[in-house]
Protein backbone atom coordinates (compact mmCIF):
# COMPACT_ATOMS: atom_id res chain seq x y z
CA UNK A 1 0.00 0.00 0.00
CA UNK A 2 2.82 2.42 0.85
CA UNK A 3 4.43 1.88 -2.56
CA UNK A 4 1.09 2.46 -4.27
CA UNK A 5 0.49 5.70 -2.34
CA UNK A 6 3.97 6.95 -3.24
CA UNK A 7 3.40 6.02 -6.89
CA UNK A 8 0.13 8.00 -6.95
CA UNK A 9 1.77 11.09 -5.45
CA UNK A 10 4.57 10.81 -8.02
CA UNK A 11 2.08 10.38 -10.85
CA UNK A 12 -0.29 13.21 -9.95
CA UNK A 13 1.98 15.44 -7.89
CA UNK A 14 4.68 17.95 -8.67
CA UNK A 15 8.37 17.99 -7.97
CA UNK A 16 9.50 20.63 -5.48
CA UNK A 17 12.23 21.25 -2.93
CA UNK A 18 11.90 21.23 0.85
CA UNK A 19 14.40 23.67 2.35
CA UNK A 20 15.45 23.78 5.99
CA UNK A 21 17.55 26.59 7.39
CA UNK A 22 20.39 25.48 9.63
CA UNK A 23 22.03 27.26 12.54
CA UNK A 24 24.77 28.70 10.37
CA UNK A 25 28.47 28.92 11.05
CA UNK A 26 30.75 31.75 12.06
CA UNK A 27 33.12 32.84 9.29
CA UNK A 28 36.32 34.14 10.85
CA UNK A 29 37.41 35.90 7.65
CA UNK A 30 34.28 38.07 7.41
CA UNK A 31 33.36 38.09 11.13
CA UNK A 32 29.78 37.17 10.20
CA UNK A 33 27.51 34.19 10.68
CA UNK A 34 26.96 32.47 7.35
CA UNK A 35 23.52 30.89 7.03
CA UNK A 36 23.35 27.26 6.05
CA UNK A 37 20.49 25.44 4.40
CA UNK A 38 19.72 21.85 3.54
CA UNK A 39 17.52 20.99 0.56
CA UNK A 40 15.57 17.80 -0.14
CA UNK A 41 13.67 16.88 -3.32
CA UNK A 42 9.99 16.09 -2.65
CA UNK A 43 6.85 15.08 -4.54
CA UNK A 44 3.84 17.23 -3.60
CA UNK A 45 0.10 17.35 -4.19
CA UNK A 46 -1.28 20.87 -3.69
CA UNK A 47 -4.77 21.43 -2.27
CA UNK A 48 -6.66 24.56 -1.29
CA UNK A 49 -6.74 24.91 2.48
CA UNK A 50 -9.94 23.62 4.06
CA UNK A 51 -12.70 25.72 5.60
CA UNK A 52 -10.90 25.70 8.95
CA UNK A 53 -7.17 25.62 9.34
CA UNK A 54 -5.20 24.57 12.39
CA UNK A 55 -4.12 28.09 13.31
CA UNK A 56 -7.66 28.88 14.50
CA UNK A 57 -9.01 30.85 11.53
CA UNK A 58 -12.57 29.79 10.91
CA UNK A 59 -14.53 30.33 7.73
CA UNK A 60 -17.89 29.31 9.23
CA UNK A 61 -19.50 32.46 7.76
CA UNK A 62 -19.46 30.82 4.33
CA UNK A 63 -16.30 32.53 3.08
CA UNK A 64 -13.70 30.80 0.99
CA UNK A 65 -10.25 29.64 1.94
CA UNK A 66 -7.49 32.23 1.91
CA UNK A 67 -5.73 32.53 -1.41
CA UNK A 68 -2.33 32.57 0.29
CA UNK A 69 -2.82 29.31 2.21
CA UNK A 70 -2.53 25.76 0.91
CA UNK A 71 -2.46 22.21 2.19
CA UNK A 72 0.40 20.15 0.79
CA UNK A 73 0.52 16.37 0.73
CA UNK A 74 4.18 15.37 0.65
CA UNK A 75 5.36 11.84 -0.10
CA UNK A 76 7.41 10.53 2.83
CA UNK A 77 9.22 7.81 0.88
CA UNK A 78 12.92 8.62 0.67
CA UNK A 79 12.64 11.87 2.62
CA UNK A 80 15.30 11.76 5.36
CA UNK A 81 13.71 14.51 7.50
CA UNK A 82 10.29 15.20 8.97
CA UNK A 83 8.94 18.54 7.65
CA UNK A 84 8.53 21.13 10.41
CA UNK A 85 7.24 24.69 10.85
CA UNK A 86 9.69 27.18 9.40
CA UNK A 87 10.72 24.94 6.49
CA UNK A 88 9.90 26.12 2.98
CA UNK A 89 8.57 24.20 -0.02
CA UNK A 90 8.71 25.36 -3.59
CA UNK A 91 8.47 26.37 -6.23
CA UNK A 92 4.78 25.54 -6.38
CA UNK A 93 2.32 27.74 -8.26
CA UNK A 94 5.22 30.10 -8.90
CA UNK A 95 5.86 30.70 -5.20
CA UNK A 96 7.80 29.40 -2.25
CA UNK A 97 5.55 28.34 0.64
CA UNK A 98 6.46 28.53 4.35
CA UNK A 99 5.35 25.60 6.52
CA UNK A 100 3.04 26.80 9.31
CA UNK A 101 2.10 23.39 10.65
CA UNK A 102 2.94 19.77 9.95
CA UNK A 103 0.16 17.35 10.89
CA UNK A 104 1.14 13.92 12.21
CA UNK A 105 2.13 11.76 9.22
CA UNK A 106 -0.21 9.26 7.65
CA UNK A 107 1.32 5.90 8.48
CA UNK A 108 1.01 2.32 7.35
CA UNK A 109 2.40 -0.26 9.74
CA UNK A 110 4.28 2.44 11.63
CA UNK A 111 5.99 3.74 8.49
CA UNK A 112 5.19 7.33 7.43
CA UNK A 113 3.86 7.46 3.87
CA UNK A 114 2.45 10.97 3.63
CA UNK A 115 3.04 14.28 5.41
CA UNK A 116 0.27 16.89 5.48
CA UNK A 117 1.59 20.43 5.67
CA UNK A 118 -0.32 23.68 6.17
CA UNK A 119 1.58 26.41 4.31
CA UNK A 120 1.38 30.11 3.58
CA UNK A 121 2.93 32.19 0.79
Amino acid sequence: MAKKALALVKRYGQAATLTRAGPGAYDVATAKVVASTATYPVQVLVQADSSQDREGDSFADGGTARADRRKLLVAAGGLPVVPAPGDTVGPLEGRTWRVLRADPPTQLGGTPILFTLRVSA
